[in-house]
């Protein structure tokens, strides 16, 4: 079980200790992140969370902060999405008074040196270089550009390169003032939980005051989202380089976080493509030998989301892809699942999610994102119950819900012409 409470300043805990753990994760996250900035900040959340790796005033340069973090052998990083930023040091269960120091110390006390400022910007811009250089990777930005053109959502995380070489430090500093206040954290202390954890807690998070009101949330504003245009020569985009193997993305519009559809739809993900006993997997790897990597899977956010099927092929076999996609999804709005694929989809994800939850890190993300992202916060227990009691009728009328080819979108990165690609 977990305990749930808050600092002096609002800050919201939550305590999920784990018997006999020789670790503890503390995880910091905030509702902040790409879909919440103006497009002459596109990225600016990303760079934010570079820069607090560049010193503070206790720990005035990155390698005096980073050795400190070194030299506990902790698994440390930070992360930013479409709506949501953290950060995490994973170390031994002695070391947790120190960890928090350090992580409140970065959130409170970078310094944003000016000079450090400024050459972080050439940092970012070769990042998103190396993913727009990798397929594998830029696949997903492309796609999602596709599903959602003309909205926050369809923008990369980490921005453009112009608008990252363009950033103007007060304005990246009134931003990050916004949004990084003491009462807008959720901090996840998982593992060996320190017997005093309240009392450290306060001490490093407590005492930093918050401007921000009880009801923050409201003030928590981003554009709702939307899809592009329904238009089919504008459902499809191509990356046209020269590569060995074609990357493909098909998707469908779906469901935000707490969508009645949400456990239908994560069984009917695992029997479609979700593992290497799937149907997609069998047909189109194991039996046709079309590709080497194949699979579904589903995003979602605050307000919506989508359902993706991937694959890396040759180019000449893109459309012998597409047509097996659409038979066996319209198989499943059809005729549903088999008992057996029903019941081994729900020990699939029942056992997964019990191996992923023997780390205290995947402990500590899970409570944050009830938290963020849930109508109630349920525990993992709580959430395969909704799974098990999912049926083949369920998973129907989810399929039919999802799989409507007058929506699909289809990204390819590869050498092919647009007017060769066969989809509806």
């Amino acid at each position: 079980m977990f305990e749930r409470f808050k600092l002096q300043n609002n800050a919201d805990v939550f305590l999920v200790p784990l018997k006999d753990s020789q670790s503890t994760t503390i995880l910091v996250m905030l509702p902040v992140g790409s879909r919440y900035e103006t497009a002459k900040l596109s990225g600016v959340s990303h760079y934010i969370e570079h820069l607090m790796f560049k010193g503070t005033k206790k720990r005035p340069n990155t390698l005096i902060l980073t050795r400190e973090i070194d030299r506990l052998g902790a698994d440390y990083n930070a992360f930013t999405s479409k709506e949501y930023t953290g950060y995490y040091i994973k170390a031994d269960k002695n070391h947790t008074e120190i960890t928090l120091d350090i992580l409140s110390d970065m959130l409170f006390n970078s310094k944003f040196d000016a000079k450090e400022m400024e050459r972080e910007k050439t940092v970012i811009v070769e990042e998103l270089r190396m993913y727009r250089d990798n397929p594998l990777m830029h696949i997903d930005m492309i796609f999602e550009e596709l599903m959602y053109e003309g909205c926050p959502l369809g923008w990369d995380e980490g921005g453009t390169d112009k608008t990252v070489l363009g950033f103007k430090r007060n304005e990246v500093l009134a931003f990050r003032d916004k949004y990084y206040q003491p009462g807008n954290m959720t901090i996840a202390i998982a593992g060996n939980i320190d017997k005093n954890i309240k009392k450290i807690l306060e001490k490093y998070f407590g005492r930093v005051k918050s401007s921000l009101r009880s009801d923050h949330a409201a003030e928590m504003k981003y554009e709702p989202a939307r899809f592009g245009t329904v238009e089919r020569n504008k459902r499809l985009r191509i990356d046209n380089k020269k590569t060995d193997q074609a990357q493909l993305a098909i998707g469908f519009p779906a469901f935000d976080y707490n969508d009645a559809n949400q456990p239908p739809m994560v069984v009917l993900n695992t029997v479609l493509g979700g593992s290497m006993s799937s149907r997609l997997f069998i047909k189109i790897r194991e039996r046709l030998g079309l590709a080497y990597m194949v699979r579904s899977g589903a995003v979602s956010f605050r307000d919506t989301g989508y359902f993706q099927v991937r694959a890396g092929l040759d180019a000449k076999n893109i459309n012998k892809v597409l047509a097996i996609v659409k038979d066996e999804a319209n198989k499943i709005i059809e005729k549903g699942v088999t008992p057996r694929e029903l019941a081994d989809a729900k020990t699939h994800m029942r056992g997964g999610l019990a191996l992923s939850l023997e780390d205290s890190s995947v402990q500590a993300s899970w409570y944050v994102k009830e938290a963020l992202f849930r109508n109630k916060i349920k525990t993992p227990e709580q959430r395969l119950a909704e799974i098990d009691v999912v049926s083949n009728n369920d998973i129907k009328q989810t399929a039919k819900k999802i799989f409507d080819f007058n929506q699909t979108r289809v990204a390819v990165i590869g050498e092919i012409d647009a007017a060769e690609i066969k989809f509806s």
